[in-house]
């Protein structure tokens, strides 16, 4: 695990973070773990016992974490719906809504858009994060960091991370912390609808983003790692708010139910497309992109359902706009025009996006536009950043240009082909 020193001065936005003060320390753990045994084995089963123990009580498992790696303290920070700040687990526990600390700025911040361990004085932030599904930072009071055994960081944040993973489904815990304001129904029906924002594997790395996080409507996304394959996504449902909402929700499950069957691209286009015809009428219609992408040959398969065409960034540069004939939205009874097939190098990213990433005004009302979105893309790429960090950044850039809110939903699905 990458580690950063930032000795001996203290991050300045830390020290002063009033969410920091009066923050309680761990509760104990219903059975503590021998904190003076670092050996493997030995703190796994502690911290399993105490996950057992309880499903909804968090700050335990996290306190049991903190006590097997010796800190004086242990706390969870959960990324908000927008990934534009961190909130303290037992501060939603304890008192409601805590004052969340900006993404930007701070140690936390830091560790979790970079994914690496950083110390400043007594103070450790580790991400936490499972196969690059970024789910906030583990926050420690440690006075001898230095002296814990690599060999025993890593798993037992690796089991932290599965732990928070398996439990979530059973409390609401995670998802009361990461609101920062009131979530609309029609949002929270479309965030239990959406896969993990992320995802990496040696082959390829996936990531999504949506805005505006807390009033999303009929934007939507969803992959899925088969075999040797990657299948996905991105749509954008007729309407606004929870009319548009429904007509996404039966537009990603008709895709999924085409998928999880094994048929084609084709097939499911015209499958979803009936069963949107079929729910809502004439007028309801999807526009979309679906396609896979065959990890061993890196050749790209995908259709186009009336969104803009997708970016293709390659050599750190930018090549092109993927082209394919369009076919009419999903739903209107219309059938597959072309299944366009690109080969994709080692390297290459490809961006697919809603027109409301681009269509995106200022207050001076000028257009995000295309030549925007491409040298944010190319300036990402050549600086190092990771798909998941890079979607995160373009969506708080897009939600800064247009100053005073999005007027329709932004939606953005990056693929980063490492090769075969």
């Amino acid at each position: 695990m990458a580690v950063e020193d930032v000795r001996p001065s203290v991050d300045p936005a830390i020290a002063s973070d009033p969410t920091t003060s009066g923050v309680a320390r761990h509760r104990p753990p219903t059975a503590a773990p021998d904190v003076e045994d670092h050996s493997v084995g030995a703190a796994l089963v502690a911290l399993l016992d105490v996950a057992s123990a309880s499903t909804s009580d968090l700050a335990s498992i996290v306190g049991a974490v903190g006590s097997i790696l010796g800190a004086r303290s242990a706390r969870l920070l959960v990324a908000d719906y927008s990934l534009n700040s961190l909130r303290y687990l037992a501060n939603e526990i304890e008192d409601g809504h805590g004052v969340p600390p900006a993404m930007e700025g701070t140690l936390a911040g830091r560790a979790f858009s970079r994914g690496e361990t950083l110390v400043s004085g007594d103070r450790v932030c580790v991400p936490v994060s499972e196969n690059s599904e970024r789910i906030g930072v583990l926050e420690m009071d440690h006075p001898a960091w230095e002296e814990v055994p690599e060999d025993l960081i890593d798993p037992v944040v690796r089991i932290l991370t599965l732990i928070l993973v398996s439990k979530r489904r059973y409390t609401d815990a995670m998802l009361r912390t990461r609101r920062t304001e009131e979530l609309s129904l029609a949002a929270e029906m479309q965030w239990g609808l959406l896969p993990p924002l992320s995802c990496t594997t040696p082959k390829v790395s996936v990531s999504g983003i949506l805005e505006p996080a807390y009033s999303i409507g009929g934007d939507s996304f969803d992959f899925a790692f088969n075999a040797d394959m990657v299948e996905f996504g991105i749509i954008d449902a007729v309407g606004h708010g929870m009319s548009a909402v429904l007509i996404s929700t039966v537009a990603i499950n008709g895709l999924r139910n085409a998928r999880r069957e094994g048929r084609g691209l084709e097939s499911a286009y015209a499958d979803t497309g009936r069963a949107i015809a079929s729910q809502f009428g004439d007028d309801a219609f999807v526009t979309g992109q679906i396609g896979s992408l065959d990890l061993p040959s890196g050749n790209l398969s995908w259709l186009n359902a009336g969104h803009p065409l997708p970016l293709l960034i390659r050599n750190g540069a930018y090549a092109d706009e993927l082209s394919c004939r369009p076919s009419i939205p999903m739903g209107l009874g219309g059938t597959v025009k072309e299944v366009a097939v690109e080969h994709l190098q080692a390297g290459d990213c490809v961006l697919f996006y809603t027109d409301g990433v681009t269509e995106t005004r200022s207050a001076d009302g000028d257009q995000f536009g295309v030549p925007r979105l491409v040298d944010f893309l190319v300036r990402a790429v050549n600086d190092g950043l990771a798909p998941v960090e890079t979607l995160r950044s373009l969506s708080a850039a897009i939600l800064a240009y247009s100053g005073t809110g999005l007027s329709d939903d932004a939606t953005l699905v990056m693929i980063e082909y490492h090769g075969p």
